[in-house]
């Protein structure tokens, strides 16, 4: 431990426990794969059981994979076989057959610093909306890349001269 950090592996009993008895359980995530929404050292999440359990589209969910990897994404669909397709906001690539028991919990409240985003206003959900439409994220990320690119391009060429 470090500065008040824990590996998850070794707090997810106590968290499991705190869900179950239907307690929330606030956690600061570390990662990019929630960007732009999630970001590490500002944002934190409150996580939640659902009532019935079972996630919704667009949810965002709380998942250990089999390689014991905790990961937090959207839900991008729920497959006739009941497994879900998952995805980070960050990311095109589909993440498909996570099953209903890998689940621990979802995001029930998000926090920008101190002051909590409501997941339940127009701001959100145009966001939920358009960023889960994954051609247009392809189309952004592309954009984003070529710009990037001319960019270092342009340095090479105009940079720093003595």
């Amino acid at each position: 431990m470090n500065n008040g950090e824990f590996y998850l592996a070794d707090a997810i009993e106590v968290i499991e426990e705190v869900l179950a008895s239907g307690g929330e359980f606030r956690m600061y995530p570390k990662g990019t794969s929630m960007l732009p929404l999630i970001v590490q050292t500002r944002d934190s999440v409150v996580l939640k059981r659902n009532e019935n359990d079972a996630a919704k589209k667009h949810d965002i969910a709380f998942y250990r994979r089999d390689n014991g990897q905790f990961v937090l994404h959207r839900v991008m669909d729920i497959c006739d076989d009941g497994t879900y397709t998952m995805c980070g906001d960050n990311q095109t690539a589909l993440e498909k057959g996570i099953r209903k028991d890998q689940i621990i919990a979802y995001v029930s409240g998000l926090y920008r610093k101190e002051k909590q985003v409501k997941m339940d206003g127009g701001a959100y959900s145009a966001y939920v909306f358009l960023w889960s439409k994954m051609p247009l994220r392809h189309f952004v990320f592309f954009f984003r890349r070529a710009k990037n690119k001319i960019v270092r391009i342009f340095k090479g060429i105009f940079g720093k001269r003595s």
